[in-house]
């Protein structure tokens, strides 16, 4: 099986409910995003309902779960609260019934992904699988037009893998050793650039000095019965970008630093291995 089919089940095999919170999470990234890309007054909002029709229409039917995540477009259509029935009759009367007609919109999305930065093209392709996977199942019609998008392997290197895992995660474990010792600590920050993941810790900590003087570790997280496992070499950093990125995202750790005279250690992970686990112990070997 192709990793774009192994994706493709994995987006169908995640709960409703899960589906339509990483849809919302990713909906207030991507709609300010396009508001910087669009133009001739056209809002990111607008783009936006254009990429969700589109992706809903991608089999030529409108599934009672797609329904659920799109009705209020079809209740500002109607002008009325629609019924599942109401809408379908919407859809195919707005011709969405017939995949061809969304040709135009898919010429627009692949213009607009070939404008955008790497975090924004994965989260619009991601949001596209999410929809057409929100009824349990990619169908072949669904698959081919994705691939209409972008290529086979689009979003699915390894640190994509490992960022939306551990973004889905929110913390994730850091073990190292002090000595003949393991140690643990929980982190949540982390800093993607340049096609790398980046963790920082304080210079002044124990787990600085641990990682200075064996810098093998692992980086451990979990989403319900599925957890992550990635190990490596740290290797530490100057890049005098990252400071100012967590200076963004987390203002009041950087001030406090500063006032006490604290120093952040960059790092990332080299070499090593990465997999998804589950508690059934099947895998899935990222690198």
């Amino acid at each position: 099986m192709s990793k774009f089919d192994t994706f493709c089940d994995k987006m169908a095999a995640l709960s409703f409910e899960d589906k339509t919170a990483m849809i919302s999470d990713l909906s207030q990234e991507i709609i300010p995003a396009l508001n910087d890309l669009t133009e001739d007054g056209m809002s990111g909002i607008e783009v936006y309902v254009d990429f969700i029709l589109a992706a809903v229409a991608a089999d030529g039917k409108l599934a009672e779960e797609e329904y659920a995540i799109i009705k209020p477009l079809f209740d500002a259509a109607a002008e009325k609260d629609t019924t599942y029935d109401e809408a379908v009759a919407i859809f195919k009367n707005s011709g969405l019934d017939n995949p061809a007609q969304a040709k135009k919109v898919v010429d627009l999305m692949v213009d607009m992904i070939g404008l955008v930065d790497e975090k924004l093209k994965y989260d619009i392709v991601t949001l596209c699988f999410l929809i057409c996977a929100i009824d349990g199942d990619v169908s072949k019609e669904e698959k081919d037009w994705i691939k209409a998008l972008v290529d086979d392997n689009f979003g699915l290197s390894p640190i994509n893998e490992i960022d939306g895992f551990l973004t889905k995660a929110g913390t994730f474990i850091l073990g190292t050793t002090d000595g003949d010792q393991p140690r643990m600590r929980v982190l949540g920050l982390k800093i993607r650039l340049d096609e790398k993941l980046y963790f920082a810790v304080g210079t002044f900590k124990d787990v600085y000095k641990q990682l200075k003087a064996n810098p093998k570790c692992e980086i451990l997280a979990s989403v319900g019965t599925d957890f992550i496992r990635w190990d490596g070499k740290a290797v530490f950093t100057d890049d005098a970008r990252l400071k100012p990125i967590v200076a963004n995202m987390m203002p009041d750790l950087i001030k406090m630093y500063d006032s006490m005279g604290w120093e952040l250690g960059f790092f990332s992970l080299e070499g090593g291995h990465a997999e998804i686990c589950n508690v059934s112990n099947q895998k899935e070997t990222i690198f």
